[in-house]
This record gives C-alpha cells, structure tokens and sequence, in this order.
C-alpha cells in the first residue's frame, strides 16, 4: 500500500491504519519460507529420523536452559502434529552434508536402521532420492532436536519405539540465506 493511501485510510479509520502500518513495515516470513520450499512443494514435507538432523544455531545460539526446560516437557514422547522443524540439505554456506563414517558409526543400531529405511522410502521417489544419504540442517528447531535427542539417547537407547521421525518442512535456502534467516528468526518461539 502506498502511503498516500495509507494516509486516506487513517483519516477514516486509525485502526485499520496501524494494521496496515505493521503491514507495510514487517517482512512476509510465511511468504518467504513458502517460496523457500522444495519443489514440488507438496513433497516438502517429510518425516525425517531425528538421527539424520543436525543442529545449526545460526537463528538462534542454543540455551542449555531452554533445552533443559523442553527435555522435561519430552518425558512423554513425540506428539504427532506437533511443530514443524524447518530444515535443509544445506546449511548457511551453503554446503550440504553426506552422512559421514564418524556420524554412521556413532549412532546405535537403531538409529542406523531408521536411517537405512528413510533412505529406502527417498529412493522411491525420484523428485527425493537426492536427498539419500544426506544429514538435514535444522534452520529452526534446534532446541527441540538437542533435547529429544538428548532424552532418547540417555533413556532410551535400545527401545525402537523412541528412535522417532520427526515432522520437517524442507526449504533449499541456497542464494537466500539473509532472507532465510529473517523469516527463520521470525517464525521461532
């Protein structure tokens, strides 16, 4: 809206004024993460083992409080439906990540065959198979992935029911990172 009409809509109404004011000077995030998603954006939402994430604080640094406080709310366990991790194959370099030797092995058994089984559904899909054998950089959800990371691995080592998936949006980032960041930034709680 430009800001002559700006200006008419507050000689008539000062409330819708300050609506479209906020407007006029907050970046669209919802707009910016949907373009920023992959194509085709029907297949970006994917539930992905949580052992194929890693952590990447650059919205936020991580607080060991906060992490605290979100590990005792995860006693219970995931809740299916529960928010959304924003995450991509490429970090802020941007640089994507094939699942290195060191991290395969330092996982348990379970958790490699969470990941053997993502991968085999990926492969099933031509428009996803790229993503095989690739780690997926958490933009936003970094306390949540520590803390339930942490959880699983102290408590729950060797029960398969705890070696979870986790509900992800995809977005690819790359040539956009300052934006990907704002909208990131904006969007965590």
């Amino acid at each position: 809206m430009s800001q002559d009409a700006v200006q008419a809509v507050a000689d008539t109404d000062p409330v819708v004024c300050e609506l479209e004011l906020r407007k006029s000077q907050k970046v669209d995030s919802i707009g910016v993460i949907q373009r920023l998603r992959i194509k085709p954006t029907g297949k970006s939402r994917l539930s992905i083992p949580l052992c194929r994430l890693k952590a990447l604080p650059v919205v936020r640094p991580i607080s060991e409080v906060e992490v605290q406080r979100l590990e005792c709310e995860f006693l219970m366990g995931y809740r299916e439906g529960d928010r959304v991790l924003y995450v991509s194959a490429f970090n802020d370099v941007p640089v994507d990540l094939p699942i290195p030797p060191s991290i395969m092995a330092s996982w348990s058994p379970l958790w490699q065959e969470a990941s053997a089984e993502f991968d085999a559904k990926l492969m099933e899909d031509p428009d996803l198979a790229h993503f095989t054998g690739k780690m997926f950089f958490v933009w936003e959800g970094n306390h949540r992935l520590t803390a339930w990371w942490r959880h699983i691995n102290n408590n729950h080592a060797d029960d398969k029911s705890w070696h979870i998936s986790v509900d992800c949006i995809v977005v690819d980032p790359r040539g956009y990172t300052g934006v990907s960041l704002n909208a990131m930034n904006d969007i965590n709680w």
